[in-house]
């Protein structure tokens, strides 16, 4: 579809995007003061604010279309920013006060004195970290205002952003975030009820299993609670049949909507006793799915990642830098007649009430 096919808003959108590409492939840094003169002042101030238009690496702060669109795809698509509670930072450490004891209350007589009494408060360090991507894309492509063409890099961008945030929100191992699977103090409940239940294996997980899980956290805690899963630990759920082939997920899930004939097993609307069912691309709870023996592996979350403090940070906006004669992955830009786009975001993550959320594990032994 060519730009004059668009409406105007959509055809200056994608115009203006790639006029600021080929203005950083040709250090037309001309244009790119023109480009970045249109940008709303508050849009520079918030999002880079370390150099006017520029960060200390030389990266370009995209313009405000062209981010709206990467970050309405993000929030779409990314499970993390879907779920997490998000805060804009300004500095690249941020602290938030987290409730780590409530205040008691006692009953007292009308001329009693009233006990004094007061909560307690942590702090939640959160340090962003940057996260880059790098793109080839031809010089014929970039010369070429076209929506495929930025839709694609859209996609390709949003994606890999998005999975690397998914995969470090849920299971980060500490590089350079931890995770909620692997996050101290969470309400942890293992296959079989026991942590020397004998299972061991993620198929071995159960209908029961997930009951346990739910049950684990209080009333308070399940208020808007989800229910995640990979989508490998959902077919596994699925294919559960009684003594009478009967699906179980069918029959344990009776007054809820039918996920047959549903547009794929993460279906909207697809829940388990009330509780919704967020079904996450494989590769995000679990690092290598196995029918092997795999212990004391947390592979299953339920909790409102919003009420237990899960802060999502973002540290300034997306910065875009160009290069015809870089190599990645042993591909030369120059040689090959492309443009390597590298994309970077800034972003941290936290968990200020671990305990509200619940997680299920494979048995230790």
């Amino acid at each position: 579809a060519s730009p004059t096919m668009l409406p105007t808003g959509d055809r200056e959108k994608i115009q203006k995007t790639f006029r600021f590409f080929n203005a950083i492939s040709s250090n037309d840094h001309q244009t790119l003061r023109s480009i970045m003169q249109t940008y709303e002042p508050e849009y520079v101030r918030t999002l880079a604010p370390q150099v006017e238009g520029t960060n200390s690496a030389g990266g370009y702060l995209v313009p405000p279309e062209f981010y709206a669109d990467v970050l309405f795809l993000l929030n779409e698509y990314g499970f993390a920013r879907k779920y997490c509670s998000q805060i804009q930072m300004s500095s690249n450490v941020l602290n938030v006060s987290t409730l780590t004891g409530k205040p008691s209350v006692s009953w007292v007589s009308e001329d009693a004195a009233i006990p004094a009494s007061k909560g307690t408060f942590g702090r939640l360090v959160l340090t962003a970290q940057k996260l880059a991507a790098i793109y080839p894309i031809s010089n014929e492509l970039l010369m070429d205002a076209n929506v495929d063409v930025y839709n694609t890099i859209l996609r390709i961008f949003v994606e890999v952003f998005g999975q690397q945030e998914d995969i470090q929100v849920f299971n980060g191992t500490g590089s350079p975030f931890t995770g909620i699977l692997q996050t101290t103090g969470t309400t942890l409940t293992y296959l079989g009820a026991s942590s020397t239940s004998g299972k061991t294996h993620f198929p071995d997980i159960t209908l029961d299993d997930l009951i346990n899980l739910v049950q684990s956290v209080g009333p308070a805690q399940q208020r808007g609670a989800c229910l995640f899963v990979e989508q490998n630990t959902l077919t596994d759920l699925l294919k559960k049949k009684d003594s009478s082939s009967r699906y179980l997920w069918d029959l344990a899930t009776s007054n809820d909507p039918n996920i047959n004939g549903a547009n794929g097993f993460n279906a909207t609307n697809l829940q388990f006793h009330g509780y919704p069912v967020v079904s996450l691309p494989n590769g995000v709870l679990i690092n290598g799915y196995s029918t092997a023996t795999t212990p004391s592996t947390p592979f299953a979350l339920f909790g409102n990642l919003q009420t237990a403090g899960c802060w999502l940070g973002t540290r300034g906006g997306l910065e875009l830098r160009i290069s015809y004669d870089a190599t990645a992955d042993s591909v030369n830009a120059f040689t090959n007649d492309l443009q390597l786009l590298r994309m970077t975001e800034r972003i941290a993550f936290g968990v200020g009430q671990p305990g509200y959320l619940a997680v299920l594990s494979t048995s230790a032994s």
